[in-house]
């Protein structure tokens, strides 16, 4: 059972260093005039100095100027692109190694409404197609959401404490029911300024309400409020939690035009991806219990304690190396 549950544990142990390298590069390609097109970029703040990709916009098309805008992390040039026969693409050329970052691309053509698509990781050139679905923005924000959590290791952390912590399928239900609430109200108000807290020390305390729920499960007080009431824990730093979500948004932005339903897709792709780990997590626990004839109970102190000690040790981790980005 003890090897078991540390092969399931290491899983996580790709994105020891920082649970948010997966955030996306953001582009955007407007059409000014019938041979003119801008093209911007916002690339997020994980991707090193000495690795900032050059961005071209590729396909019959001259580069006019870079506008003044253009930073580090930020960059706007203007481009002609006289042969419209040529199929458009974005190149994103990264001097060193390729971080494997997803891309989202704001399409904007004069006549017609926004579009969006989705690029996966270590995708370096993105053609522009002449035509996009109506329901884009829905479904490329929603996959910016499912890769978010999935690959949001502190999170999934979290939630395998709480789903520990509850345990019984009516409590998983109201745990999971109350994060995802206190999150979505949290990420909406981060993410539509009305509310802007700072990125460093909120990664922090998400690291820190990781600790927490471990030394829960390894302490094994069962009378606690942690354990008698696991919707409460996961609800109150569930609010957390979905101020985490929000810096992703801010990453990238939301379109000026569909901010509500860009926010509403990216939470729906959140919620999907959390529904996944969790249906994983619970026929992983049936088929280990199954094969093992009930001779490994995953509910009982020693599992529990062992969940504990090990999350623990990657929280306090990500703790002490988020503190250190802003103390």
């Amino acid at each position: 059972m003890t090897r078991v549950f540390i092969a399931f544990l290491l899983i996580f142990q790709v994105g020891l260093a920082n649970a948010h390298d997966g955030r996306p590069v953001y582009l955007e390609v407007n059409q000014l005039s019938d041979t003119e097109y801008e093209l911007a970029w916002r690339i997020p703040s994980t991707v090193e100095p000495m690795n900032l990709p050059a961005i071209y916009l590729e396909g019959s098309c001259d580069e006019k100027k870079e506008l003044s805008v253009t930073t580090g992390l930020l960059g706007k040039r203007l481009y002609e692109c006289i042969d419209r026969d040529v199929s458009l693409q974005i190149g994103l050329y990264f001097p060193r190694t390729n971080p494997s970052l997803s891309s989202i691309v704001r399409i904007e053509r004069r006549g017609f409404p926004s579009k969006f698509l989705h690029a996966g990781p270590g995708v370096t050139l993105i053609k522009i197609p002449s035509s996009i679905n109506d329901n884009s923005l829905l479904s490329e924000y929603g996959k910016l959401g499912v890769e978010h959590i999935l690959g949001g290791y502190d999170h999934l952390l979290f939630l395998l404490c709480v789903v520990w912590l509850a345990f019984t399928f009516k409590r998983i239900v109201l745990a999971v029911t109350g994060f995802t609430i206190a999150h979505s109200i949290t990420l909406g108000l981060a993410a539509l300024g009305v509310v802007t807290p700072a990125i460093e020390p909120t990664e922090a305390l998400i690291a820190l309400s990781i600790i927490f729920v471990a030394a829960e499960l390894a302490r094994q007080n069962r009378d606690s409020l942690s354990w008698r009431y696991p919707v409460a824990v996961s609800s109150v730093f569930g609010l957390l939690h979905g101020f985490g979500f929000a810096s992703v948004l801010k990453e990238i932005g939301l379109p000026t035009n569909d901010i509500l339903m860009a926010l509403l897709a990216f939470n729906l792709g959140v919620e999907a991806g959390q529904l996944l780990f969790i249906v994983a997590l619970i026929i992983l626990v049936w088929s280990v219990q199954k094969t093992s004839a009930g001779k490994f109970d995953l509910s009982g102190p020693l599992s529990q304690k062992l969940a504990g000690y090990v999350v623990g040790v990657f929280a306090t981790f990500w703790f002490f190396e988020r503190l250190a980005t802003f103390v």
